[in-house]
């Protein structure tokens, strides 16, 4: 029984901090990415994301298989590998392109914004895949 809280509680707490990531990550579009303050925000704010969504996923992943439901298993383990590898490249590839930007750079500005991008991108392609997952997760509970 608590493992089946466990696993609840992480469905939720998932979708919540993707959502949260989605909605403030849009307002940072406003900063220019040229100064580094910037960029080390944003580079830190990614990082603290990726880590929590791991943390997240990797609890739901074993509570949802200690439950039985495969289908969230499987779905909550893809989405930490996918936090996992996200973190290894878009965060790595934030912080060697902070390391070396200046406000007249514009060529490393524009690869900083579109890793900006393809970070919320990326997110919400995973949290309407997690719903959708959710949904199939709830019909497959019904059927039984």
């Amino acid at each position: 029984m608590v493992h089946e809280s466990i696993s609840l509680i992480s469905v939720v707490c998932l979708l919540a901090w993707m959502f949260f990531f989605t909605v403030s990550s849009l307002p940072l579009f406003v900063l220019k990415h040229d100064e580094p303050t910037d960029a080390r925000f944003i580079h830190g704010f990614f990082d603290v994301h990726y880590l929590g969504l791991m943390c997240i996923a990797a609890v739901g992943t074993l509570s949802s298989a200690v439950s039985n439901r495969r289908l969230m298993t499987v779905a909550m383990a893809c989405i930490a590998i996918i936090g996992f590898t996200a973190r290894r490249r878009i965060v790595a590839r934030m912080n060697a392109l902070r390391g070396t930007m200046t406000a007249t750079d514009v060529v490393a500005i524009r690869k900083f914004r579109r890793l900006h991008v393809t970070g919320i991108a990326i997110n919400i392609c995973v949290m309407v895949g997690y719903g959708f997952a959710i949904f199939l997760a709830a019909a497959e509970l019904d059927a039984r």
